[in-house]
């Protein structure tokens, strides 16, 4: 009995390395629909390509931070990626952190201009486990336990906390014990667990390469047979197939929008339940990336 169970363990291990490597081919060879951006950074979409038994829609966008500077926006009051970016004079950009619909508000740490503004509160610790820092060569994402941000304060002024991290100095966080302890369960803290990491949802992402590139990650969802999501899980395996050292998840949902100046919405944002550019939803900070021309 015990050889019987190995052998089948065996085979589930070796049928999902098959299967990923299947999937890692797809994705390096499916055809890239370029959108236009200026000189030193490259944009395009991948659409409906075939991946871990589902159709995927992903928007990437690469770019040098010695040509452009990224930024962390809180506009006034929630608003469209679209709207928040251009009144910036971003180029492009992504929606970015957290927020607590019952009060309007951010709902993880953030500090702009050397201020600390917001705390993360006690029900985003779970997920939340990261940041993202603006730095003065680039872009900085690195593992942080929630509660202590502060500790960068001294070394960055603008810096956002989000999560769960993704890949963490060319390391892969492991998240598959989610999908073994929480499979089950239906209700309170666990449920939210199993709901963010397991589920398959529109995903938002930041990171950067060996060679200092920073990535903009927009992957689609809630449109069957078109773009239909991803967990947490296999957010990690594009972000490994980008060759990104370092990434981090962000907002993601109907939040989860991609713009830029010369295309406008470049995703298919599913707030209105079409599969269309113009699903946008308000939302409480972005990363607005400006050129440096």
């Amino acid at each position: 009995m015990k050889k019987f169970v190995i052998t089948i363990v065996a085979f589930i291990v070796a049928a999902t390395a098959v299967a990923q490597n299947t999937d890692s081919l797809t994705f390096v060879k499916a055809p890239r629909d370029l959108f236009s951006l200026d000189k030193g950074a490259e944009g395009y979409t991948l659409k409906a390509v075939e991946i871990f038994s589902s159709r995927q829609t992903i928007s990437v966008i690469r770019y040098s931070p010695k040509r452009f500077i990224t930024s962390i926006v809180l506009p006034e009051k929630r608003n469209r990626l679209s709207v928040t970016a251009s009144a910036a004079g971003g180029d492009f950009g992504v929606n970015a952190g957290y927020w607590d619909v019952a009060i309007d508000r951010p709902s993880a740490f953030l500090r702009l201009g050397g201020k600390t503004l917001f705390a993360t509160a006690d029900f985003e610790k779970e997920r939340v486990d990261g940041l993202v820092c603006i730095a003065r060569k680039g872009v900085v994402v690195d593992c942080c336990k929630a509660g202590e941000e502060a500790r960068y304060a001294d070394k960055y002024d603008n810096i956002l906390a989000s999560g769960p991290m993704l890949i963490d100095e060319g390391r892969s966080i492991d998240h598959s014990h989610y999908t073994a302890t929480m499979v089950e369960a239906t209700h309170g803290k666990d449920f939210g667990a199993y709901y963010t990491y397991i589920r398959r949802h529109p995903r938002t992402v930041i990171g950067t390469d060996k060679r200092g590139n920073i990535y903009l990650v927009v992957v689609d969802g809630r449109a069957k047979g078109l773009a239909e999501g991803v967990t947490i899980e296999e957010l990690t395996r594009i972000c490994e197939w980008l060759g990104l050292t370092d990434a981090i998840n962000l907002d993601g949902g109907s939040s989860s929008t991609m713009w830029s100046a010369q295309n406008g919405v470049v995703n298919y944002p599913c707030r209105n339940k079409k599969f269309d550019h113009e699903g946008e939803r308000k939302v409480s900070s972005c990363i607005v990336v400006k050129s440096k021309k």
